[in-house]
This record gives structure tokens, C-alpha cells and sequence, in this order.
């Protein structure tokens, strides 16, 4: 196909982003060229270097999508009325299960792909003022679950802890337990499932806070 008028461009991008996920999922991203890409959506591969460098660019971008999702999750969560830190860490970590468990697919790009490092560090070092480096949705999304354990630590809940080692631990407990169920990796009598894991967001939130 010829190339695509101005008009086109945004949604020929998002064309792109949307099979090449389909692809990364379906075959493995390792698997997938950018001519492969081309040859899915009816364009060359010139045409799709219009867009992006590489699929690590593709990646990236995949990648950034989800944790801007997940940060949105984060923001509505805050419109709920949630009151005290401790009601904010808890309820965070049920939005983390609702939003894996509703966007599987962003997920697995999110964290069962490569990270795409080397072009995070592309743009840091490539950067003018032309052309800003994009928001950084993974680390607003840490910092946001940081805020939440500063706090805590302010109401004197989770005393003589580091934050970030704290930060960790409580992104991946809730991480292990989406990661369970959407692997259907719960060796447990019961179903794996969502009310499931905000049993145990509760159980481990009214261990530590106590």
C-alpha cells in the first residue's frame, strides 16, 4: 500500500501497536520482525519505520501504554473516596488484581516480555528540545505505591522499614497473586480468583498493620 496521508498517520500507528501486540502475544516478541508486522497490517516495512526505529520501540511503547492504563486504575481509585493511607495501600493492591484480571494482555507486555532498556536509555541520552522524553508511566506507578507506604509510615504503621525495599514487597505480593491467577497457577482447593487474592491483600495487610 502507498504510504498513508497525514490524516492517517495516528491511526495507522495505532494499527501498528495493536497487531504487533497480537503478534508478540500470539508468537513470542523475539519471534516477530518488522516485516512481519508490515505484512499483517497490508503496508511495507518502509511505512512502518515512519513510525518506529525497531519492535524494541514497538515494545516500549506496548509497554508504556499498560502502566499508563494501570496509573489511570491508580487515579480513579483516589476519586473512590478512599480515606486514611492504610485504606489507600489496601484498596491499591485490589485495583492492582482488577486491573491485571481486566487487561491480561497488557499485562503479559508489561511484565512477561523484555523490559526495553536500551531504548529507555536511547531516549534519555538522544533527547533535545524538540523532542521531550515521554512520561515514564512505570515509575509514576512506583512512585504513586510509595507515596502510599510514606504515608503509612507518617500514620505509624510499618515502622523501621526502608520505603523502597517496603514498596517492593508489596508491588510484588500483589504481582505474585495476579500472576497466580491468570496462569491458573493456584495449587489451592479453591478457584483462583479475585476474591480470592483480595482475601489475601487482607490477610496480608491486617498481618503488617498490626
Amino acid at each position: 500500500m502507498a504510504r498513508p496521508k497525514e490524516s492517517e498517520r495516528e491511526d495507522v500507528r495505532a494499527l501498528v501497536l495493536a497487531k504487533a501486540k497480537k503478534l508478540f502475544l500470539e508468537e513470542g516478541y523475539q519471534y516477530i520482525t518488522m516485516r512481519r508486522i508490515a505484512k499483517e497490517i497490508g503496508y511495507t516495512p518502509g511505512t512502518i519505520y515512519l513510525y518506529f526505529k525497531n519492535k524494541e520501540e514497538i515494545l516500549y511503547e506496548l509497554h508504556n501504554e499498560g502502566f499508563k492504563l494501570l496509573y489511570q486504575y491508580k487515579l480513579n481509585m483516589l476519586d473512590s473516596g478512599v480515606s486514611t493511607a492504610l485504606e489507600r495501600l489496601k484498596e491499591g493492591g485490589k485495583m492492582y488484581i482488577t486491573f491485571a484480571l481486566e487487561n491480561p494482555d497488557y499485562y503479559e507486555v508489561m511484565f512477561n516480555m523484555p523490559e526495553p532498556r536500551d531504548h529507555l536509555e536511547r531516549l534519555r541520552t538522544t533527547t533535545t528540545n524538540d523532542r521531550e522524553i515521554p512520561i515514564d508511566y512505570a515509575m509514576q506507578s512506583y512512585q504513586f505505591l510509595k507515596q502510599s507506604i510514606l504515608a503509612c509510615i507518617e500514620e505509624g504503621y510499618l515502622q523501621e522499614v526502608d520505603p523502597d525495599i517496603a514498596t517492593l514487597a508489596f508491588w510484588s505480593f500483589a504481582h505474585g497473586l495476579a500472576s497466580l491467577i491468570i496462569r491458573k497457577r493456584i495449587p489451592y482447593p479453591q478457584a483462583a480468583s479475585q476474591e480470592l487474592a483480595e482475601a489475601a491483600i487482607e490477610f496480608f495487610m491486617n498481618r503488617t498493620s498490626g
